[in-house]
This record gives C-alpha cells, structure tokens and sequence, in this order.
C-alpha cells in the first residue's frame, strides 16, 4: 500500500506544469477598479470575527487533533508526523511566526518542535534539552498553521493587492470573495495567492482557496491548489478562531471530500511568559517577517 501511495503521488505529480491561477473573471476583467471594495469587505470581516481583539494577547496557546484521511496518510505530506488522532497543542506569538508544537500523547508525547526566527529547534517538555535543526517540514507546518490562525487580520494588512472578485453561491450559502496576493496579481512562483470566501449573513470567512508555493516537498502545480473550510467559535477574548479545518485539494467541494481535518479548542491567551518561545539566544527578531525581506 505504502509503494502503490508513492507511486501514485508521483504520477500526479508529473500530470500539470501550468500554474493555478485563482483570479475570477471580475479581477481578471476589472483590473484595480475594485480595490476599496475588497479592502472595506476584509476590514469589515475582520471586526466581525474580532481579530483586533486577539492582537491585544502577545501569545496564546490552542490543542489540536489532526485527522488524515485514508491513503493521504501514507504519502509524505504530513508537516508534523505523528499527530494523526493525537492530541497536540500550539503556541505561538501573535503576529509573528514564532511558535511551537507539543505532542501531548502518542509516541512522541513529551516532545516540542519549535520556530524561531525561522531556525527551527527540538526540546523536550519540563527538560533543558535543546537542539537545533533545520528539518523543512516543521518548519513549513508551523509557519503555515500559524498564519491560517491568524489570516484574516494578516492577509488585509500584509498584502500588497487586495480586489473584490464577485460573489458566489455553495451548498447554499452566499459570498462575496476578495482575492490577495503579493507583487502581481497574475500568478508567479514567488508568492502565494489567496481567495477569501465571506459569507454574506454573518461577516465571518468561512473559506479560503489558496496557493502553495513553497511546500517542504516539491509539489507539481496541479496540487498547488487547496481549499480551508473554517468553522469558527468565539473565544474567552470575542475572537471568532478557527475550532474545525477541513484541507481540501483544489478548489471547494463537500466537506467530507478532504485530504485531513483538524479541530482547535481550549484557546488560552497571555497564559505563559513570551520567553518561553524564545529559547535560542542571539537570533535577531523577524517577527511577521521573512529574512530575506530584511535585508
């Protein structure tokens, strides 16, 4: 089964070169008209799911228990192994890239993979063990987890464009989408690319469409292409987080169709000392930032 899975991944892998573009026809044909529209939507998104609430916490802390599906699992896409149908817990620095994951149970209970300043670290809980590594996949699955947290909040004021890209209908809910991107709007393979779905009774986004650029594995660019359903809860601050995650390959469809889920609760915010995510001396500080835009 392991071979075949394997086998399989590389003939998809061989099947597209084309790059996947996200524009809907309104971007596509109305080119910068619809620029304050798309922000006024994304700001008005943000307030309603109370992301300016969350940048109030320096650090918050959420348990996680990821869900692969069928032979998913047995490809090597899985940034943090060992976390199928175990429980783990996150803790990041808001706004910034900074975080950690501890596996609560399962053969690796005890053990923390971190990220600082993009050098990614292994330590073990209640230990003064320390070591540094630069193993791709946590460092890619901990930045990206982090980042969909915090998305909304992120992507209107870290993104060079922001368009309205129409309205949509699915599984009867209405939207109105908003597309962002760095650089150019046509797509490219230096940034990734994002379609917002908010839905337009409750304010809130409840999905996106986005690009992967910059996966730990080399990807073929038919499956640069995946689509996050979120469902949301409010929290002890009034910030609407994610609770379920649906990852889906290329673009939405019916939520049991995913690649693997995951569920996020027991939100805490300022419940331990920044320092704690910090444990590698002397690094300069990036922040939300990347090194090379640093420079």
């Amino acid at each position: 089964m392991l071979k075949l899975s394997i086998i399989s991944f590389l003939v998809i892998s061989m099947l597209s070169c084309k790059s996947v573009d996200l524009r809907t026809d309104v971007v596509i044909h109305t080119p910068n008209s619809n620029e304050q529209k798309g922000k006024q939507l994304l700001e008005k998104a943000v307030i309603a799911m109370g992301y300016d609430k969350l940048l109030q916490a320096q650090v918050y802390e959420a348990t996680a228990q990821f869900n692969w599906k069928g032979i998913w699992l047995t490809m090597p896409m899985n940034a943090l192994p060992g976390n199928n149908n175990k429980e783990i817990k996150f803790r990041f620095v808001t706004n910034s890239f900074d975080g950690q994951v501890e596996y609560l149970e399962g053969r690796k209970k005890g053990t923390i993979q971190g990220l600082q300043s993009w050098k990614g670290y292994k330590t073990e809980a209640n230990s003064d063990y320390l070591k540094q590594h630069e193993h791709d996949r946590y460092i890619w699955g901990l930045a990206t987890y982090h980042y969909l947290l915090e998305a909304p909040y992120r992507v209107l004021h870290e993104c060079d464009i922001i368009r309205y890209a129409g309205e949509k209908s699915f599984q009867g809910k209405n939207f109105d989408m908003v597309y962002a991107t760095w650089g150019t709007e046509t797509p490219n393979k230096k940034y990734d690319r994002w379609l917002l779905y908010i839905n337009k009774e409750t304010g809130f986004i409840d999905m996106l469409e986005v690009t992967i650029n910059d996966f730990f594995l080399p990807m073929p660019k038919a499956m640069q292409h995946a689509t996050v359903h979120l469902e949301r809860k409010k929290t002890s601050i009034g910030t609407y987080l994610p609770s379920n995650v649906i990852i889906q390959l290329k673009s939405p469809k019916k939520k049991d169709s995913k690649v693997y889920s995951f569920k996020l609760g027991d939100y805490k915010f300022d419940s331990f000392e920044k320092e704690m995510l910090y444990p590698i001396k002397n690094l300069p500080f990036f922040g939300n930032s990347k090194p090379e835009e640093t420079k």
